[in-house]
């Protein structure tokens, strides 16, 4: 799970997954491919905040997106286990 800096959430198991359900919640480009929307993202970001996001793989994109404070992983809630009566 990954949390978006406006609050939204995102559930992939890997980056590719990650940018398309990106890219199809995304106001101005779901109809785009991941590709492209990735190119699209990285532009509307780098105006914004005057950094750049790579696009050349979904992973690359990613870690971008971490580094420079878009998403973050959510950590998971501690598995509690208690032991039954015997």
């Amino acid at each position: 799970m990954y949390i978006l800096a406006d609050g939204g959430r995102i559930a992939a198991s890997d980056p590719s997954e990650f940018v398309r359900l990106l890219r199809e919640g995304s106001w101005f480009d779901s109809e785009c491919t991941d590709g492209e929307y990735m190119v699209n993202f990285s532009k509307r970001y780098n105006e914004l905040h005057g950094v750049t996001v790579r696009t050349d793989t979904p992973e690359h994109f990613m870690a971008d997106l971490k580094k420079y404070g878009y998403i973050k992983a959510e950590k998971p809630a501690p598995l509690l286990l208690r032991s039954l009566p015997v």
